[in-house]
């Protein structure tokens, strides 16, 4: 039983160790200055039904191309904040014409501030949990899933997902399936080990 569990150790620290690694980063260190470089987008559907959630994602597609045209060679975080705090009545207006061209007739709310996000992992980046700076798009009662990714820097992609970002999606799924890999072996190992 203790060879196992220190068995199952060992491979937990092989794993966080090469998550380490393949980020690149120390998550501390990454956190540092995160908070404020970055303006995350934020879009909550009315409601869990799937019409809701797929409108969810064409009002997203919507706010997100609006604001990479609108924020095109911006590269100052303090400029993308105000550009962005300017454009909230056209982010509106965008939303509540796709909305109202998809057949609802659902209110939408879009606002600037510091909201909560938990740690957020895309491919090879980590976002630790905390308050952003983030538009927050609320879309009738906004009691369903909500999408969100980084505006700024633009690391959103569009799609018909709900995936806000994956970049290098393949890393991060390997390095998960090693430790699985790692962590079954180890059990074998150590039933095959009893004397």
């Amino acid at each position: 039983m203790q060879r196992r569990m220190a068995a199952g150790l060992v491979i937990l620290v092989l794993c966080l160790w090469g998550w380490v690694s393949a980020t690149g980063q120390d998550v501390q260190d990454q956190a540092y200055d995160v908070y404020d470089e970055v303006i995350r987008i934020h879009v909550v559907a009315n409601s869990d039904s799937s019409a809701d959630q797929a409108l969810k994602l064409v009002v997203k597609d919507e706010v997100v191309n609006l604001m990479r045209e609108r924020l095109e060679g911006v590269e100052d975080v303090a400029e993308a904040r105000r550009e962005t705090g300017r454009l909230l009545p056209e982010i509106r207006q965008a939303a509540a014409h796709k909305i109202e061209a998809e057949g609802y007739d659902y209110p939408v709310q879009a606002a600037l501030g510091e909201y909560d996000f938990p740690t957020k992992y895309y491919g090879d980046l980590v976002f630790p949990g905390g308050r952003y700076t983030a538009v927050r798009v609320v879309i009738g009662e906004g009691e369903g899933k909500n999408w969100w990714c980084v505006l700024f820097p633009p690391l959103c992609l569009v799609s018909g997902t709900d995936q806000g970002l994956s970049l290098h999606p393949g890393e991060q799924a390997q390095v998960k399936l090693k430790c699985a890999e790692l962590l079954k072996r180890s059990t074998r190992i150590s039933h095959g080990s009893k004397n």
